[in-house]
């Protein structure tokens, strides 16, 4: 039974993976019918057909009707022992709690998202990586909360410096005339090259919708308006593995210059054929390479300043060192260590997906999905929804709002999710719960405010439902409740209590020989040599009587290679090691060569035929034990709690699963 528990916590997991892409919604033209009880515990025919198909999807030999029929068996016995669980309380437990809200958590948030968009977005991003772009942009900053006013000016002005920039003005000088970046004044506006999920989304969709050398439209973010030129756009350089020697810059220019000197020396010592890791070791003023030859870890586009990444993918081969090359850290010169590819899709889709969840393309998912849970769950708003913002004043943006206390205001309904209603009352509550004092007009706040209310009850409504709403997801759950109490039981009753009942193992063993019958076999050491002279050494060592210890043995020969000598020490049936089975089992030391190495077999005893004995197949009758006590155990549990069949319920599943 220990083997079904890992079939389901397993394909739990599989299907807490994979159910983002493949969540199955319940329909209610299947039947349900009571299929067994266990006293008063009901299994459903659902469940049983749902956990056999999952649990049988690669197996070809099975759905006829006996695998069925001992599946069934097994399902029972499952569920006797999570009805002995419940009855001790297992469930209860602070401890039981923590582990399942955890897994139920984890759970939920396939189903709690828009997975096809995010599945776009996901695929967008990777194809962009594909791709460098070098840019250069120009920002009007305006707040993501700046009053209309603000931000027609702010756009206005962005839409002039387009049209100049268009004209043939030149948009590096625009840039440090006009943006409102402080990094213009120093680089014109210029970005370098950057790639996928190293800007923030609106401006990288600009980027990569925008033609080589024109000019975007004005884009919005958080940090204002716009305008970018695209330079250049290439196939992605990929990644690298490099080291470096640098020597540190002070602000000081003769501290420069003699940087710079030592730098160029260096270098002409590198190509002049001195070993690199030396002078690495001796000059590099990274302190936390220079003792590994300079070597940096693998990376990518944006990982190190602009000049010093465009140095390292510059280099073409293996071995080539670049010319010296200052960074804001310092001098560097650069070896190529080697070039790689970006990484797969499928080596790169988890951390895309996690960098999309915490970036702001999450909105666009989480957008879709409440217009479809509004959708699905009948929202419905009503009238005085409308007159909510005319509720807020200064106080609110302060953090210090108070609810009117007029009854009839109150009561008001707003919105409902199907047959659940929100009154102006439940929203009010709310907000002089949550607000906080801001930078918002009040009624902008008020109205931002209502839309995350919404937001978070049709969240919550859609949580409360969704075992009702996927069959995967109410399976999934059931499946990882009753997996822990399962694991629990298991190891009280069966798993530890035959590791720590040696007297009961030693009564199980000796009631049992017969299955533990050995055939005739051998006691000797196998002294296996990867050269003739170490088997000569060791047959003289054993010749003049002196006591060979085997740790000490292989520690002393694998000094000068880790399979200089190996050696075993066991009792040996036929067809156990190929070796014995090549040599005469009789008392003494022979030699055989087998495989390209060297054997010295010292057989100390020939045994007849017999039981083994219990220290050398402990594990073997541990699990044998263990099966013994778990069967005795599920017999009782039988006696304990009545399993009652429903025949229309058994007859229904061989008509689903038996293949004719």
């Amino acid at each position: 039974m220990k083997n079904l528990l890992y079939v389901l916590t397993l394909f739990a997991l599989v299907a807490a993976c994979q159910v983002s892409k493949n969540s199955t919604q319940t329909t209610s033209n299947q039947k349900n019918l009571l299929l067994f009880t266990v006293a008063d515990d009901s299994t459903y025919t659902d469940e049983f057909i749902y956990v056999y198909k999952k649990n049988n999807i690669n197996n070809d030999s099975a759905f006829s009707h006996a695998d069925i029929s001992d599946y069934l068996k097994l399902y029972q016995n499952f569920k006797l022992k999570i009805k002995e669980a419940k009855s001790r309380g297992m469930d209860t437990t602070d401890a039981f709690h923590k582990e399942y809200d955890t897994y139920k958590e984890q759970l939920k948030k396939p189903y709690l998202s828009e997975n096809k968009v995010t599945d776009q977005l996901i695929k967008e991003a990777y194809d962009r990586y594909k791709q460098d772009i070098n840019a250069s942009h120009i920002l009007i900053m305006v707040g993501e909360n700046a009053s209309p006013e603000d931000t027609l000016k702010a756009y206005n002005k962005i839409i002039d410096i387009r049209q100049k920039a268009i004209d043939g003005a030149d948009f590096g000088k625009l840039a440090k005339e006009y943006s409102e970046d402080p990094s213009a004044q120093n680089n014109g506006g210029n970005l370098g090259y950057f790639t996928s999920m190293q800007m923030v989304y609106p401006f990288e969709s600009a980027a990569y919708n925008t033609p080589e050398g024109e000019i975007s439209k004005p884009v919005r973010t958080k940090f204002g308006y716009h305008i970018i030129k695209v330079i250049n756009k290439r196939p992605s350089h990929g990644r690298v593995e490099v080291s470096h020697i640098m020597i540190r810059i002070d602000q000081d220019k003769a501290d420069s210059l003699e940087a710079r000197n030592k730098i160029f020396e260096i270098y002409d010592q590198a190509n002049g054929g001195v070993n690199w890791d030396e002078l690495a070791q001796e000059f590099s003023e990274d302190i936390n390479t220079k003792n590994t030859g300079g070597k940096l870890p693998i990376f990518g586009l944006g990982k190190f300043p602009f000049a010093f990444q465009e140095a390292a993918f510059a280099l073409q081969t293996p071995g080539q060192i670049s010319d010296p090359v200052m960074s804001p850290y310092g001098w560097h010169i650069i070896k190529l260590e080697k070039k790689l590819p970006i990484e797969s899709f499928q080596e790169m889709e988890p951390t895309i997906q996690n960098r999309i969840s915490r970036d702001s393309r999450a909105q666009i998912s989480k957008k879709l999905f409440i217009t479809k849970l509004k959708k699905e769950n009948e929202f419905s708003e009503y009238p005085f929804a409308d007159k909510l913002s005319t509720f807020a004043d200064s106080t609110l943006t302060k953090g210090k709002w108070t609810a009117p206390k007029d009854v009839e205001v109150l009561n008001n309904r707003i919105f409902s999710i199907k047959e659940k209603t929100y009154t102006a009352k439940d929203f009010f509550t709310h907000v002089a719960k949550n607000q906080t004092p801001n930078s918002y007009a009040p009624k902008d706040y008020m109205e931002q405010m209502y839309n995350n209310y919404i937001d978070q009850k049709l969240l919550a409504y859609e949580e409360e439902h969704l075992e009702d709403k996927y069959l995967d997801y109410r399976m999934l759950v059931k499946e990882y409740k009753e997996g822990i109490l399962l694991f629990q039981l298991m190891e009280e009753e069966v798993w530890n209590k035959a590791v720590k009942d040696s007297t009961g193992l030693k009564s199980y063993y000796e009631k049992n020989l017969d299955k533990y019958q050995a055939g005739k076999r051998v006691e000797a050491t196998i002294y296996n040599a990867k050269s003739q002279d170490i088997i000569d050494e060791i047959k003289n060592s054993l010749k003049n009587n002196t006591t060979l210890d085997k740790a000490e043995l292989e520690r002393e020969y694998n000094q000068k290679g880790a399979l200089s000598l190996q050696i075993k020490q066991d009792v040996f049936e036929q067809e156990e090691e190929e070796v014995i089975d090549q040599v005469e089992w009789t008392e003494g030391i022979q030699e055989k060569e087998l495989n390209g190495r060297f054997n010295l077999i010292v057989i100390k005893k020939v045994l007849p035929p017999g039981p083994k004995a219990l220290d050398q197949i402990k594990g073997m009758v541990i699990s044998d034990y263990q099966n013994y006590l778990e069967k005795q155990w599920v017999d009782q549990l039988r006696e304990k709690y009545p399993v009652k069949v429903n025949e229309k319920g058994r007859k229904y599943i061989y008509e689903q699963l038996e293949k004719k």
